[in-house]
């Protein structure tokens, strides 16, 4: 190939790019349609994150997940809040865009409020959305936060800072726990 035939400007270069991605997303859209699994677990996750303009914005990471391991990441749009009802919105877009309503039997969350709600909550919307029942997956890890939220109260009391009685106690008597041969916390500079 000679070189000294090609034209080479930033509109030339930016259109050969554009007929790139368009060609890469159509392979994917092939493999997509290949690989999806006939039951689907849908998941979705809210996150604060910077935007371009150096503020932070509302962000939902949507994936499925199926048989033999598979695992799709539908998209991470972005919600002006997290409510139930803009939750539900942008998690159903997103399903739509892939065309697999009809293959989600059941959903997993975190336990806030705003997918939790029995009236406005994400999960009873997608539900109504859907026009069937799903199977509620709630986040063990939050479930278990509650729970240990609530045994933590019950035996020591409410906190009202950041500052936990049991937490500083510890912290003013660590040296008794840890015997000074096995406290090795001072970093050595390597040079």
């Amino acid at each position: 190939m000679d070189i000294g035939s090609m034209a080479v400007s930033k509109s030339t270069v930016h259109r050969a790019r554009i007929a790139g991605r368009e060609q890469a997303a159509e392979k994917i859209v092939e493999l997509w349609n290949q690989e999806i699994p006939e039951r689907l677990v849908l998941h979705w996750d809210g996150k604060l994150l910077p935007s371009l303009s150096g503020d932070t914005e509302d962000r939902i990471a949507v994936l499925l997940t199926g048989e033999d391991d598979a695992e799709f990441l539908l998209g991470v749009p972005a919600s002006s809040d997290s409510t139930g009802r803009n939750v539900a919105a942008a998690v159903l877009k997103e399903v739509d865009e892939a065309g697999v309503r009809e293959k989600i039997i059941a959903f997993c969350f975190d336990t806030t409020a705003s997918n939790t709600g029995m009236v406005q909550g994400a999960c009873i919307r997608i539900e109504q959305e859907l026009g069937r029942s799903l199977l509620w997956l709630a986040c063990r890890h939050h479930v278990h936060e509650v729970i240990l939220k609530d045994v933590f109260e019950a035996s020591l009391g409410s906190s009202s800072g950041p500052d936990i009685g049991i937490f500083k106690r510890l912290r003013d008597r660590w040296s008794f726990w840890i015997p000074r041969r096995e406290r090795r916390w001072k970093h050595r500079r390597t040079s």
